[in-house]
C-alpha cells in the first residue's frame, strides 16, 4: 500500500513536483485557463507573424523608397519638360514673329518684283517702239552704211509686203511669221563677185543673243523662200558680253 504524500510546505510542494512531472502538469492544467494555456503557442505562432510582418513592413519599406525615388525622378523629369516646354513656347513665339516679319518682307519684296517687272515690261514695250521708229526713219541710211561695210552694192530695201508672201510661201506658223514680217531690215544687194545676196538686219541700242537668233532665222526663211544666199546682220551701239557671233555680222551705230 503506497503511503500518502505529506506537504508541510512550499517547499515540499516544490519537491514533490520535482519529482512528479505529471503532478505539475496536472497542477498547472488546474490552475491555468485555457487561454492561458494555449499561450505558448499561441505566441510561437506570432512571433511568426511578427517576424513575417517584420519582413512585410521592410519590403514595403523598400518598396517605398523606391517609388519615392521614382516621384523624385519624374517630378524631375516633369519640371524638365515643362522647361522645354516653356523653351519650345518661347522658341515657338519668336518663330512666329520671324514668320510674320519674313511675310511682311517678302510681301514687300513681291511688290518691288512686280514693280520691276512693270517697269522692265514697259522699258522694252518703249525700246521696241523705239527700235521700230529707228528703223522706219532711217532704213535706207542703214543698209547704205552695212553694204559699204560689206561691200556691196546696188542695195534694193524690201517691204513688208513682199515679207508677207515669203511667210506664206514657207508656210509659217503665226507666231514665226508675225517676228519675220517684223524684221527690222532686209534688202537685196550684190557682193564684190557678183552675186545677188539677202540681208536680214536686226537694229538694236544694246544687242543681246535674241537679235543674233532672230538674225540668223530671218536670213535663213529668205534664203529658203528665195533659193538665194541669205546673210545675218546685227546693228547697235553696244553689245552683251559673250554672244554667239558665228554667221553674223555686226555694224557699230556708236558713231552716230
Amino acid at each position: 500500500m503506497t503511503q500518502p504524500t505529506v506537504i508541510n510546505d512550499i517547499t515540499d510542494l516544490y519537491h514533490i513536483l520535482e519529482q512528479q512531472p505529471h503532478w505539475r502538469e496536472a497542477l498547472r492544467n488546474q490552475l491555468l485557463s485555457a487561454e492561458l494555456l494555449a499561450m505558448p503557442e499561441q505566441l510561437a505562432q506570432l512571433t511568426v507573424k511578427v517576424d513575417q510582418l517584420i519582413e512585410t513592413v521592410a519590403e514595403n519599406s523598400r518598396q517605398i523608397a523606391e517609388n519615392s525615388r521614382q516621384i523624385a525622378e519624374l517630378r524631375h523629369l516633369t519640371a524638365e519638360n515643362s522647361r522645354q516646354i516653356e523653351e519650345n513656347s518661347r522658341l515657338t513665339a519668336e518663330n512666329s514673329l520671324l514668320i510674320a516679319e519674313n511675310s511682311r518682307e517678302i510681301a514687300a519684296l513681291r511688290r518691288i518684283t512686280e514693280n520691276q517687272t512693270y517697269r522692265m515690261n514697259r522699258m522694252e514695250s518703249d525700246s521696241g517702239e523705239l527700235k521700230g521708229m529707228f528703223a522706219e526713219a532711217r532704213p535706207e541710211r542703214t543698209a547704205r552704211e552695212i553694204a559699204d561695210l560689206l561691200e556691196l552694192t546696188e542695195v534694193s530695201i524690201t517691204d513688208q509686203e513682199a515679207l508677207y508672201r515669203f511667210a506664206g510661201q514657207l508656210g509659217l506658223p503665226y507666231n514665226i511669221r508675225r517676228s519675220f514680217t517684223r524684221a527690222d531690215l532686209v534688202f537685196q544687194a550684190k557682193d564684190s563677185s557678183g552675186s545677188i545676196n539677202w540681208y536680214a538686219a536686226e537694229i538694236s541700242w544694246t544687242t543681246a543673243p535674241r537679235d543674233l537668233e532672230r538674225a540668223r532665222r530671218n536670213a535663213g526663211l529668205l534664203q529658203e523662200a528665195t533659193g538665194m544666199p541669205g546673210y545675218a546682220v546685227v546693228c547697235g551701239h553696244r553689245y552683251e558680253e559673250g554672244l554667239d557671233w558665228n554667221g553674223v555680222h555686226w555694224l557699230d551705230l556708236s558713231d552716230d
